[in-house]
């Protein structure tokens, strides 16, 4: 059987060239490439000296970890992000996936790479019978990919052309 784990889709609203995603707006992810491979169904059989063997691969669930310490637990390959979602909104505004997804409490700067490392995890649960026995064969297979979360802060700008003498700091890592 031909299991590959998932090429990911992950939309910051930003869909800047950097793919940057922002903290508290939501990220939509999802399988970019969904099929018997990656999220299943997938049935073989074989025979062998009289004796025929099936078995089903079927995706369980979908396990993201976020790269910040949160995991989400997605039921299926999830919504593809597309920018109608987003179009005429405010980053507030800007929906949750309606089937996977998650919203950032921090960013991603005191990473070592300045990245959140994203991973997805597929578990298949493939069923098997044969020769009057059967059973269940539990497989994961993972994709990870990086991800830069950051916030969006204020200029100040100060009236008249005037300067600001207290610009926003950038808060240490702790």
């Amino acid at each position: 059987m031909a299991f590959r784990a998932p090429q990911l889709g992950l939309s910051p609203y930003v869909q800047s060239a950097a793919g940057d995603g922002v903290v508290n707006v939501p990220i939509w992810m999802w399988v970019t490439d969904p099929g018997e491979s990656t999220t299943g169904p997938l049935t073989k059989q074989a025979t062998l000296d009289g004796v025929t063997i099936v078995a089903t691969g079927t995706v369980d669930r979908i396990e993201w970890a976020m790269g910040a310490g949160d995991k989400v637990t997605c039921k299926g390959a999830g919504t593809p992000f597309t920018r109608a979602y987003a179009e005429g909104k405010s980053l507030k505004e800007i929906p949750a996936s309606p089937t996977c997804g998650h919203k950032y409490r921090k960013t991603s700067r005191c990473e070592a790479t300045g990245k959140f490392q994203v991973t997805a995890t597929a578990y298949w649960n493939v069923n098997w019978t044969g020769g009057g026995m059967q059973g269940i064969i539990p497989l994961n297979f993972s994709r990870s990919i990086p991800l830069r979360v950051t916030d969006l802060r204020p200029v100040l700008v100060a009236p008249e052309g005037g300067t600001v003498t207290d610009p926003p700091t950038t808060r240490p890592c702790s």
